[in-house]
């Protein structure tokens, strides 16, 4: 089953972003996680974010780094 949070869950779990700075911005982007409406209500399914924002890391140093999920196995 789905975990779905709401715009303010998603805010929070890229780094504290002004909700409004979500739905103006951020699910405008050809690569953010498409929403589900349900009625008013826009929901997002936790997981695919949680990816998103796995694949937006970027080292500050310049190195490359792994992706250790995919080393795991």
């Amino acid at each position: 089953m789905r975990e779905l949070i709401d715009i303010n869950a998603v805010a929070v779990m890229v780094g504290g972003l002004h909700p409004r700075h979500v739905r103006q911005r951020l699910i405008k982007r050809p690569d953010f996680p498409r929403p589900f409406r349900i009625g008013a209500k826009i929901s997002f399914d936790k997981s695919e974010v949680a990816d998103w924002i796995e694949m937006q890391r970027q080292p500050i140093d310049g190195r490359i780094t792994r992706n250790l999920r995919s080393n795991a196995s």
